[in-house]
């Protein structure tokens, strides 16, 4: 996290991700039966908004992914982990594994981003 006031620093201490966060393309996520969207992703996980469930941190869950496109359909179906949830605010997903597929999913929803 930089702070603003403290000249751009890290007020955290060192970053402890592996992967870049990205905050777009924009992902569609379904989870029990509720339809969200992400703030920000990685090839580690995403940060969905408005999060409003009954998941707890360390739970399992399976969710459906889309890019928010009108011009493209691309879907994924994604086992993940619950990391932190902050209720009526964010919930943050850890993917269990990174697949080829997955991997292939998430470069061609960054690809079509730029070919408009």
């Amino acid at each position: 996290m930089t702070s603003y006031t403290m000249g751009y620093t890290n007020v955290r201490g060192k970053e402890r991700r592996k992967d870049r966060r990205l905050p777009l393309p924009i992902f569609t996520v379904r989870l029990d039966g509720q339809v969200y969207h992400t703030v920000n992703w990685s090839l580690g996980g995403l940060l969905v908004e408005a999060y409003a469930g009954e998941r707890q941190d360390g739970d399992m869950v399976e969710i459906d992914i889309k890019a928010k496109d009108t011009t493209a359909d691309f879907r994924m179906h994604i086992a993940a982990k619950v990391i932190r949830v902050i209720p009526g605010e964010t919930l943050s997903l850890q993917f269990e594994a990174m697949s080829p597929a997955l991997y292939e999913f998430f470069e061609r929803c960054f690809a079509a981003r730029f070919k408009r």
